[in-house]
């Protein structure tokens, strides 16, 4: 197999596996790196995907993963040709959560095998760690020292520990409302049991309904069996609604019977079923503000506020943001094979200075994109290039109040009387008194030597 192919591991329980193997080439004719094999044994490696197709609890290739289901890491899909309620409901005590109906759910396998591989989902190092610096074991392992930070964690331990209560996470585009949903699962009663988590945007409205509450089968012209919603699937679990300060306003309704009622209906069924699930909510909207706008329902907004935990921006963390980028290095210096060590004190102070609109995942992307392109022995100021471009100073770096951010050097000067040389050296000893006097690392950061920066400030 060629190394950058991803090895997929196929157990079946029939020897019939055309829908399987037509899924996977239709992959491999988009370009998507795989390589699959029908293996005698159960012996998975590092990095293998697991593919199970089974026809029932008692199959001997799902009793063969359950056996070692502890010691294992590998992304694990289900393929199964039978939606039982009962069943489906069993594979997710068993903690599987990405289980397909063939023929029926082909697209939606291949979407998401597509996405797994292209973000390297797959890769099962031990101890790695998430995005955001959150690992399986959850809450304890989020990364940072900062007050802002500890403040929001130790509430998270608070609320998953001792309750299931509803919570609402809010916080800016990549500041990990994600993770921390995964983590609260994780760490309080729910987390022997299901973690369900959708985008709410992700799906378009017609069929978000359907994706929540499930439906009968004869429901609609396409509904060939029935589906179990993701409230069913989240029983005794949580069900994790990303981005809800989207959802439009019929839904809202839906999901407000459903939270009050603790019931849920399917389409085209006539029975109430009843649910168990603890619903954590995600958004970076300002639902005060939707909810007095009437875009949002006031009632539907309280159940799921019973707790609140905002997450603090990266630029308001600025304690957190060395180490997570040391974090993120060690992390690709693993993945592309390089040795670069911990960044140095003139790119710590750039980093530290940035806005980082888009929080921790910009900067791990940014990281990625440093350790991947560089061609020297450490990493660079030049190396995050991409960043200095996009750095602008705007209206919204102010706060409301207009305190000038740690970040931002004003440069208030009448022009008809100052020349480009004196602006420079005002420039300069403003730079350095935010360095608080170092000029060796005053001189890095403005690009150049530390006589000439002597000269300039002499001038």
């Amino acid at each position: 197999m060629d190394e950058t192919q991803v090895n997929i591991k196929i157990f079946s329980d029939s020897s019939d596996v055309v829908s399987i193997t037509s899924a996977l080439k239709q992959l491999i004719l988009k370009g998507i790196p795989i390589n699959f094999s029908f293996p005698d044994s159960f012996s998975p490696e590092d990095n293998d995907i697991i593919l199970l197709q089974i026809d029932s609890t008692e199959s001997l290739k799902l009793k063969d993963v359950l056996a070692v289901r502890k010691q294992l890491s590998n992304k694990i899909l289900i393929v199964i040709r039978n939606a039982d309620a009962l069943f489906v409901t069993s594979l997710l005590k068993f903690g599987f959560y990405n289980i397909f109906v063939f023929p029926y759910e082909i697209l939606k396998f291949t979407s998401l095998l597509a996405e797994i591989i292209s973000n390297k989902a797959y890769i099962t190092e031990t101890n790695k760690m998430g995005t955001f610096g959150v690992s399986k074991e959850g809450i304890h392992s989020i990364m940072g020292e900062s007050e802002k930070l500890l403040r929001v964690v130790n509430l998270a331990k608070k609320v998953s520990e001792k309750s299931s209560a509803n919570v609402l996470i809010l916080g800016e585009t990549g500041t990990g409302k994600g993770l921390f949903a995964r983590a609260i699962h994780n760490n309080g009663i729910t987390g022997a049991f299901p973690f369900i988590d959708i985008v709410c945007t992700a799906i378009p409205e017609s069929l978000l309904e359907s994706e929540l509450f499930g439906y009968e089968a004869g429901a609609f012209t396409d509904a060939r069996t029935r589906k179990i919603g993701l409230f069913e699937l989240a029983d005794r679990g949580t069900l994790f609604l990303d981005e809800i300060g989207d959802l439009s306003l019929s839904i809202q309704s839906k999901l407000l019977r459903a939270i009050e009622k603790k019931v849920i209906k399917r389409l085209g069924g006539v029975a109430d079923i009843p649910i168990n699930a603890r619903i954590i909510s995600a958004t970076n909207k300002d639902l005060d503000s939707m909810v007095e706008k009437k875009l949002f329902r006031t009632d539907l907004f309280h159940r799921l506020n019973v707790v609140s935990i905002e997450i603090p921006p990266l630029r308001e963390r600025e304690d957190d943001i060395v180490m997570l980028a040391n974090h993120f290095i060690n992390e690709f210096n693993n993945q592309f094979d390089k040795s670069f060590r911990k960044i140095g004190k003139d790119l710590q102070h750039f980093l530290k200075g940035y806005p980082w609109p888009g929080n921790v995942r910009e900067l791990r992307n940014a990281v990625e994109r440093a350790v991947l392109l560089s061609e020297d022995d450490k990493l660079k100021l030049n190396d995050f290039s991409n960043l200095i471009r996009s750095t602008q100073i705007d209206s919204q770096e102010f706060s409301s109040d207009g305190t000038i951010p740690d970040n931002v050097i004003r440069l208030d000067v009448n022009y008809g009387t100052t020349a480009i040389r004196k602006l420079e050296k005002y420039y300069a000893s403003e730079v350095l008194q935010k360095m608080k006097g170092n000029k060796t690392q005053c001189a890095k950061l403005l690009g150049i030597s530390r006589p000439k920066l002597d000269t300039l400030l002499k001038e």
